[in-house]
């Protein structure tokens, strides 16, 4: 029998983690054959005898369990599953780590689509209490592939490890690349080797990997003793041996590594009296190598001394530790830009200005501490709806709690709209939200929540979001615009993701989609549907409303509306002049359908196609997108998720795309919807024009893609939050 993976992990002294690490390797939505070997260095717990009972109790599964005969650390344990080792990819995986339920089936398709020499999917730190930490920002992220020699920009990397990599086989034996043995770190010559010898490797932007923070690990153990830093000097000499590097900026980036980890090695993991002598071998080893490499001139100032300033090149210890103390103590920086950027004395109004500006923030923060100390109201619950507007999820639960004759809930919308009641109504940033926020049981959003806010013990953040998602979400895109003008998207909007106590779901699809979106527990994702979609079964014959509507639109009861919704492209991100030329062509649209038909456009909160035409009526922006999805006749749009809010009340739609293949490196899509709603797509004027005179709407397909993509049955979502929202216990929904 032939395996596609072989799974290589070696233990030592995992017995509180190794079964949780093998259940995540067995438990994969991949379904072909893996193989697991396990490799045991001579643990001194129970980790050998949990290893054979697990295997005993996976009979089914093609586990082998070696034993070594004399501990010899992590790469000497690799390197031997790697020898036996019979999978066409083989995948590392540290005992006290575990993967997600999707990494092989998504890291394989990549790999077998594309033939890479590896794929590597991106990791988070996960926490005791299970909770992840997202903390990278490399930019080679923001790629689907890296070829050639910018293969090489893996050495840009914060952290480098080799554990969350999908490896050819034969692309490792072919280079004879393999582990340090006998030394910690063992690791670093194996990722440099893998990063210069790739012709092509895949990246998975989902962080798959899960590295433990585990005080217990070898590398945070026996550091009265000189084995991390002797550890540290054999890894850097065994790697700098090998290095020849292609691209022009490797140097620069693997010195940079190597002199940072060094310089926080010998002040946490080294004993006395051994700074200087470490520092003086690593220095010696690197410029022994090279020391007219490429050094790129804007870097932060812990580099700009290192490097521009040659303390490195110059092996000047005494500047380096020097540096490097400032940079620890959270000094560096202030005194560099004070440096770089020194002023003249400044105007006394200014000062006087100052000053009163820090009396008012000391003031706020006085009163901001102690609403800190006020205890949680059981029945308040706080609604920061979406980006503090009154529209969406969040208005339409709000109204169904406000409009409640036995609501025993006290109820806070965080808004300026005066739609909202004065007596629920609280201003943004206002010491009143912060006082309400710091009661409330409940606090209810729909879109990003600032990292500012904090949450107390014993409260519920609940995320409604606002769709279910066509286009490529978070984690599951590389968002290469993005993540381009800010390095840490990423990182700040998961550390608002793991406030999350439970996020709403509008369809099996979308509840699938969040998972691996946001990383998200499979558990805490409520399929209840949508208020805002509640809201439009409940008025879908509501023929006295849709009339209203029409009226204060100038919209002739006669004519067919056309709802054309088109959403935000990426590759618009910060640009000051758009590309627009995926919008629909209304003039030419009205051209081929005649008078018959009235276009609503309804642009994107953040773009900024306002379509100059008689026959197109731009709404107002206090007009619920709801509404308009009520009175349409036909939705069009592109990426957006809110075809499937007409889908469920039976609107028909299409989607106009031209610019698919400019969005799929944007952004993205995911592909199965793709193929489920391709029926739907169009790409010109002309084809669209004549599906609508037609109705050729695909009226079987429709009602087919409902069973996925809708909340089906006589379910009311407000009733069903509700009731979550008044029980003790949320993880029974």
């Amino acid at each position: 029998m032939g395996f596609e993976i072989t799974v290589i992990i070696p233990t030592y002294n995992v017995a509180k983690y190794i079964g949780e690490a093998l259940d995540s390797v067995v438990n994969q939505t991949f379904k072909g054959n893996v193989e697991i070997l396990l490799i045991d260095d001579c643990s001194t717990d129970e980790t050998p005898s949990i290893l054979e009972d697990y295997k005993n109790d996976h009979p089914d599964r093609a586990i082998t369990v070696l034993h070594q005969e004399t501990n010899a650390r992590q790469g000497t344990a690799r390197n031997r599953g790697l020898g036996i080792a019979q999978g066409k990819y083989v995948f590392f995986l540290d005992g006290d780590d575990t993967i997600d339920p999707n990494t092989f089936e998504k890291m394989i398709e990549k790999a077998e689509g594309s033939q890479c020499d590896f794929v590597m999917c991106d990791w988070v730190y996960a926490y005791e209490d299970r909770k992840l930490m997202y903390v990278n920002y490399d930019r080679f992220l923001t790629n689907e592939y890296l070829e050639g020699e910018y293969c090489e920009r893996l050495l840009e990397a914060a952290t480098y490890f080799t554990v969350n990599k999908l490896y050819n086989r034969k692309f490792l034996l072919k280079h004879g690349i393999t582990y340090g043995e006998g030394y910690i770190y063992e690791d670093y010559e194996f990722y440099v080797e893998v990063a210069q010898r790739a012709e092509k490797i895949g990246i998975v932007s989902n962080p798959f990997y899960h590295v433990r923070v585990n005080e217990d690990s070898t590398t945070k153990k026996d550091r009265k003793t000189t084995i991390h830093i002797d550890s540290l000097v054999k890894a850097v000499e065994a790697t700098i041996t090998k290095f020849d590097p292609r691209w022009e900026q490797s140097y620069y980036h693997l010195y940079k590594y190597i002199v940072k980890k060094t310089m926080n090695y010998i002040r946490e993991r080294a004993p006395m009296g051994q700074k200087r002598k470490t520092i003086k071998k690593v220095l010696t080893i690197l410029n022994r190598k090279r020391t007219d490499y490429y050094v790129p001139r804007d870097v932060v100032p812990l580099f700009y001394f290192y490097f521009r300033r040659k303390y490195v090149q110059n092996s000047k210890i005494n500047q380096l530790i020097l540096i490097d103390d400032l940079h620890h103590k959270g000094q560096l920086t202030p005194l560099f830009r004070k440096a770089m950027k020194a002023k003249e004395t400044m105007l006394k109004n200014k000062t006087i200005s100052k000053l009163n500006q820090k009396r008012l923030i000391a003031k706020k923060n006085n009163e901001l501490q102690r609403y800190e100390e006020l205890s949680i109201k059981e029945n308040v619950i706080l609604f920061l709806g979406f980006d503090y507007r009154y529209i969406g999820n969040s208005k339409y639960f709000f109204d169904y709690m406000m409009n409640r004759a036995d609501n025993t809930h006290e109820l806070y919308f965080v808004t300026t709209s005066n739609e909202v009641p004065s007596k629920y109504r609280v201003t943004p940033r206002s010491l009143k939200f912060y006082k309400i926020l710091n009661q409330a049981k409940f606090v209810i959003g729909e879109s990003w929540i600032p990292l500012d806010f904090k949450k107390k013990d014993g409260q519920e953040w609940i995320q409604l979001w606002h769709g279910t998602p066509f286009k490529k979400l978070f984690f599951d895109s590389h968002e290469p615009f993005i993540t381009t003008f800010n390095k840490n998207h990423k990182r700040d909007k998961q550390r608002d993701i793991s406030r999350w106590d439970y996020l709403l779901a509008d369809s099996p699809i979308a509840k699938e989609k969040f998972t691996t979106a946001f990383a998200y527990p499979e558990d805490r994702i409520l399929n209840i549907g949508y208020p805002r979609v509640q809201w439009l079964k409940d008025n879908r014959n509501n023929q006295k409303l849709i009339k209203e509507l029409k009226q204060s639109m100038d919209i002739p009861e006669h004519k067919k509306v056309i709802l054309y919704v088109p959403t935000w492209r990426d590759y618009n991100y910060k640009k000051s002049v758009l590309d627009l030329d995926y919008t629909l062509d209304i003039s030419r649209m009205q051209q081929l359908l005649g008078e018959d038909y009235v276009f609503i456009n309804k642009d994107h909160s953040m773009g900024r196609n306002q379509l100059k035409n008689p026959n197109v009526i731009t709404p107002p922006n206090t007009l619920e997108v709801q509404n308009l999805i009520l009175l349409a006749d036909v939705i069009i749009s592109d990426y957006s998720s809110i075809v499937f809010d007409g889908l469920a009340i039976d609107k028909p739609f299409y989607l106009f795309i031209n610019d698919f293949d400019k969005y799929e490196k944007a952004r993205g899509v995911y592909d199965d919807m793709a193929r489920d709603l391709g029926d739907f797509f169009v790409h010109t004027e002309e084809e669209l024009a004549e599906k609508i005179v037609k109705e050729d709407v695909w009226l079987d397909h429709l009602m087919r893609l409902k069973e996925g993509y809708i909340t089906e049955g006589d379910v009311n979502s407000n009733e069903l939050l509700l009731e979550k929202l008044t029980r003790t216990n949320l993880v029974n929904f």
